[in-house]
């Protein structure tokens, strides 16, 4: 159900257009009422997964930041009945690439991206939706402010793809370069560097390559 502002009450239930233009924030930090502590501002937009049963992608990574006093927007790219992990399968939707652009034109015409301080992507199915990523860093970054891009590039666990083959090769060439962070697992940390992980010294490796 939406609500309706006093301001909208007064028009007689229509809201005058300047009430739905944003303004720049210019706030620079944010006061944490439980300890006094006054904050950097940080704004996430968090780009992962959505699960109704379970806690992986946007489910388990937006409430935590919320509770950090850290403002979180989110693009959920896909709708799924549970993890792909299950050994009878899933239901859903994914997001299509599409959409994705459809999404971004109308945050770039209102000007969403104009407090982003943060990325954060997560599960991504799908080769056209991660080809989208770079366009998120271009609309944000156009502020003139920095973006810190923090990338999960779930790709599978455990020997087992949860994406198409393509994907890897996405990640590999377009969208690690542009991460300030990444936080693969072992697998996907092999995938991404074309090495094999035993040992910590492998670890190491495999970290090098990354960077």
């Amino acid at each position: 159900m939406e609500r309706t502002t006093g301001a909208e009450e007064a028009a007689g239930g229509e809201a005058p257009a300047a009430a739905c233009t944003p303004t720049s924030d210019t706030t620079s930090t944010t006061r944490d009422e439980s300890t006094g502590v006054s904050m950097p501002h940080t704004r996430v937009l968090s780009i992962q997964s959505h699960v109704v049963s379970g806690y992986v992608g946007n489910k388990v990574a937006v409430f935590p930041l919320q509770l950090a006093g850290i403002e979180v927007d989110v693009i959920n790219t896909v709708q799924f009945s549970n993890h792909t992990g299950y050994e009878r399968g899933f239901e859903g939707e994914r997001l299509e690439g599409e959409v994705l652009q459809r999404i971004l034109d109308g945050m770039t015409r209102n000007n969403l991206f104009r407090d982003t301080t943060h990325l954060l992507t997560g599960y991504i199915g799908t080769e056209n939706v991660l080809r989208c990523i770079p366009r998120v860093l271009t609309e944000a970054r156009d502020r003139g402010r920095p973006l810190f891009y923090v990338c999960d590039p779930v790709m599978g666990d455990n020997g087992k793809m949860y994406v198409p083959a393509a994907v890897v090769d996405v990640y590999k060439n377009d969208i690690i370069p542009l991460a300030d962070l990444v936080t693969p697992n072992q697998f996907e940390a092999e995938l991404l560097t074309d090495m094999k992980i035993t040992n910590e010294q492998d670890a190491i490796c495999a970290c090098d390559r990354l960077h």
